[in-house]
């Protein structure tokens, strides 16, 4: 198969989109948007990453793994364990806490691969349920902290106690803030050159046939298991920068509720293995569940599942990748007049 060359009007064009949203991400708290929207951006943009380590492996190979709240949330707690009975620092706990989650999760689940279908995404989804049983269950949680949690020192706060107190609060939202926007660009710039490298289409090859693809050569277990490790990477990092900013550590960051419904509903809305639809999504539909609680209250649960019901419904392939084409055809139209 030979691919047409991109010519360097298009590359230019392709890149206008995510040039304007990281300027506008950038510049943010510099318009005095801070508080509530800043704390809310900031985990947006974590979620982010667990939206790219669906997408990128579920979406492309259709293995559905559900297992992706246990990794965010073993990360969190490996980094509270850390802290708290170690002493380490949680600058240096929430990076060996990284490393430790992805071990885990693919000793875990490294097994389940070699179950297909719907076995599989029902594997996967009893592993956190059996980790929250674990943490709320005696006598592991006298150690892990039960359904109060963990508690330690968050990210930068021995930094933050030093400055004056007016600018402490400042400090460490603006901190959290670019750290965060910093781990979803370049999580999304190497979720985009796998995704559309030699090994994003083997990914792809498993999905649309796995026995026609190891027909052709492909080792498909060792794909899906180097897949399986780069979406475990991803869960973990968010998993641990997300508990650094906000301790202390709940078996909430394992609830698939909260952790897994939001970024996966993205994942489908924005359009399976399209990368760039679930990141558009991740962004709308987050955002839209806080703006709905300014107008609606405590209804924005009802009118969010109604509205994503609704889209799915009409839409199951996705509809912001769609969206997304057609405008890059109209900005394609505007530079070439």
């Amino acid at each position: 198969m030979v691919f047409a060359k991109r010519s360097a009007k298009d590359l230019i064009v392709g890149k206008i989109p995510f040039l304007i949203a990281l300027a506008v991400l950038t510049l943010l708290p510099l318009l005095n948007v801070g508080g509530f929207w800043l704390d809310v951006l900031t985990k947006v943009n974590l979620f982010l990453l667990v939206t790219l380590a669906i997408d990128l492996y579920s979406g492309t190979t259709y293995y559905l793994n559900l297992g992706v709240s246990f990794t965010f949330g073993f990360a969190g707690y490996s980094l509270a364990l850390l802290n708290v009975y170690y002493g380490i620092p949680t600058e240096y706990s929430m990076l060996l806490a990284i490393p430790i989650s992805i071990f885990f999760s693919l000793a875990i689940l490294l097994p389940s691969l070699k179950i297909r279908g719907v076995y599989f995404a029902i594997l996967s989804l009893l592993v956190p349920i059996i980790f929250i049983g674990i943490v709320t269950a005696q006598p592991f949680s006298l150690y892990l902290g039960g359904e109060g949690g963990l508690r330690f020192k968050q990210l930068f706060l021995d930094f933050a106690r030093s400055l004056p107190p007016g600018i402490r609060l400042t400090f460490l939202q603006y901190s959290y803030y670019y750290i965060s926007l910093a781990a979803a660009v370049v999580g999304y710039v190497i979720a985009y050159k796998i995704g559309f490298s030699d090994f994003g289409f083997m990914l792809r090859a498993v999905g649309q046939d796995e026995e026609l693809a190891e027909g052709t050569g492909i080792n498909t277990l060792k794909v899906k298991v180097i897949g399986f490790l780069i979406s475990s990477a991803y869960a973990s990092v968010a998993g641990a920068l997300y508990a650094s900013m906000r301790p202390p550590v709940t078996v909430d960051l394992v609830v698939p509720a909260n952790t897994l419904i939001p970024p996966l509903t993205s994942v489908i809305v924005g359009g399976l293995g399209t990368l760039i639809g679930p990141a558009i999504a991740n962004y709308l539909l987050l955002l839209t569940y806080e703006l709905l609680w300014g107008l609606i209250g405590r209804w924005r649960v009802i009118a969010y599942m109604l509205l994503l019901i609704i889209i799915i419904t009409i839409k199951p392939q996705g509809i912001v990748f769609k969206a997304y084409v057609e405008a890059r055809k109209f900005l394609r139209g505007v530079f070439s007049e």
